[in-house]
């Protein structure tokens, strides 16, 4: 095709170009026609049918300049993309030679840049240039040098139409990639961050889990020497020595409760709060829960007063913690000396729930502090509300409630808990307790002395080692009539010795009860254990319980000490 500003002479079937005209504007093939030069409309739709289905935006770019080339045979063809972190255009895909007008440029700059920052196609001489467009956005430019087209003076308006459907199509694909690879890269952060999270509770777990043993083991040899010196154990004391180990031993058990209330708190918090709920009566758990409690009320004078309007009322829950959830609500009503005042605990069934209300006779709480009474950081009455926020948290987890009022009676806490549908049967009966000697495999030197020494004053055979590996050698040579296991123990760690024990024929039906200063080390023992233990004393140990415990398995001879 000869141009205008030329003197070339034309011959038939070919052109002969200047060097100087072949950039003066895109060529038409003179065998061709304009219906020629159109899109095939099925070809153009497999064409950007391919493109997009391309995940890789270089191979999506590449394609469009196939296409491109297939339809109007430029000499060369690039695709032209912005980097919006330096503001240039450069180019990520090209065919055929480079040309300098298509190098790095700036939005606006020449006919690549002008095609960019306007959204339209420029055509300018030889170079035809459409943006890329996808989501409303433009993202670059398809540029062609030269080509065959239906135009007299270039493309016509059906094939620019086809240009920058090709385009869109290469803005499109390479779009939805990158937003596929940076939900990829999220998704990747995401899941890097959430293994730092799940590692950080792992760690916290652990940490809690060590701090809870460490604090209640020395717990367990102050509570094991105490009881033992106030049952006269110990020698005989005059009344005001008996006094003050009395003192001593409340206060150890407010101690006691209040690492309790800490680590519970933190597991609340987390979520990891673990029950294994079994039907249990709501009046033996409240009896209980005023049992620890008696002493506190004794120097408070205060009189806590059950009443139960019918027989038993069963629930399911774990035991343990709703115990130490009832504690909670008393305790609120054991602050300070109230000589006179009662505590009255009513228990009702009452529809589908088993209803409990706590009145605490003569507190009154001021109403701007009543709707904050179970928000663990906000100060009520001079202290923070960490066990009334423990027990909410605890009843909540039971699939109850509890709620608080103010009457004229006083504080009146109403808990609600779903009644235990099902079947209580009794107890299966137990072998005889038989003679033999308790093992005690505990680390820790004063805990386990304490041990022995009560056990002894039971006047029970006691045999007592600090390493498991030592520990197993004897239970499978000479089967005991009960093992007290710590689990954290050198040599073999307690998990592993009660598999052994159990794998050995002697050893199916020894007793084993684990003592753990673990938190939670009672909930979820099912899942955890199996049928391989038969209880958990957690530290500090409740040493008259764990007596209860062992007389039901063991008959007391003549106390013996074997180390």
């Amino acid at each position: 095709m000869a141009t205008k500003d030329t003197q070339t002479p034309r011959r038939r079937g070919k052109t002969t170009e200047q060097p100087a005209a072949r950039t003066a504007r895109p060529r038409r093939n003179p065998g061709t026609s304009t219906k020629q030069a159109a899109a095939d409309p099925g070809a153009l739709f497999a064409e950007i049918q391919a493109i997009l289905a391309d995940a890789r935006p270089p191979e999506a770019l590449k394609r469009g300049l196939q296409a491109l080339e297939r339809s109007f045979r430029p000499r060369s063809a690039w695709a032209v993309v912005h980097d919006s972190a330096f503001d240039r255009l450069s180019v990520a895909a090209a065919r055929g030679r480079a040309d300098s007008r298509v190098q790095a440029t700036a939005p606006g700059e020449g006919p690549v840049g002008t095609a960019f920052s306007e959204g339209r196609a420029v055509i300018d001489g030889a170079i035809v240039a459409v943006p890329m467009r996808a989501f409303g956005r433009t993202l670059g430019a398809l540029v062609m040098l030269g080509g065959s087209y239906g135009g007299e003076d270039g493309p016509t308006a059906d094939e620019l139409a086809r240009m920058e459907a090709v385009a869109n199509a290469c803005g499109a694909a390479s779009e939805v990639a990158r937003t596929r690879n940076d939900a990829e890269r999220r998704a990747r952060e995401l899941e890097a961050a959430a293994e730092r999270l799940r590692e950080g509770d792992r760690t916290r777990d652990a940490l809690l889990s060590h701090l809870s043993h460490e604090l209640r083991t020395p717990l367990t040899t102050l509570k094991g020497y105490l009881a033992m010196a106030l049952k006269g154990k110990l020698g005989e004391m005059t009344p005001k020595q008996v006094n003050a180990l009395a003192v001593c031993d409340r206060n150890t058990d407010r101690l006691l409760r209040l690492i309790n209330d800490l680590l519970l708190t933190a597991r609340l918090q987390a979520g990891k709060m673990t029950l294994d709920p079994k039907p249990l009566g709501l009046r033996s758990v409240l009896a209980e829960a005023v049992d620890y409690l008696r002493s506190d009320a004794e120097a408070s004078q205060v009189l806590i007063d059950t009443r139960v309007q019918t027989g038993e009322v069963f629930v399911r829950g774990n035991r343990d913690r709703l115990i130490e959830a009832f504690m909670h609500l008393l305790e609120r009503g054991l602050r300070g000396k109230r000589d006179g005042h009662r505590i009255e605990v009513r228990v009702a069934p009452r529809g589908r729930v088993g209803a409990v209300d706590v009145v605490l006779g003569g507190v009154q709480v001021p109403p701007d502090q009543l709707e904050n009474l179970f928000e663990v950081f906000r100060v009520e009455g001079g202290s923070p509300n960490i066990g009334l926020s423990i027990a909410r948290q605890v009843f909540e987890l039971h699939g109850g409630h509890l709620d608080a009022e103010q009457t004229d009676e006083g504080l009146v806490f109403h808990v609600a808990l779903p009644l235990f549908a099902g079947v209580v049967t009794a107890p299966s009966e137990r072998p005889a307790p038989r003679q033999g000697e308790v093992v005690i495999v505990e680390d820790d030197a004063d805990c386990r002395n304490g041990l022995i020494e009560y056990l002894t004053a039971e006047d029970y055979a006691v045999r007592a080692y600090a390493d498991g590996r030592e520990a197993l050698e004897r239970i499978q040579e000479v089967p005991p009539a009960l093992v007290l296991l710590d689990l954290r123990i050198p040599g073999v760690d307690g998990a592993a010795l009660v598999k052994k024990v159990r794998e050995g024929s002697r050893g199916q039906h020894t007793p084993i009860f684990v003592i753990s200063g673990a938190i939670d080390a009672g909930a979820g023992t099912d899942q955890a254990w199996g049928e391989r233990v038969d209880g958990v004393f957690e530290k500090p140990i409740n040493f008259p319980y764990l007596v209860e415990r062992v007389r039901e398995f063991v008959a007391p001879g003549e106390g013996e000490e074997r180390v």
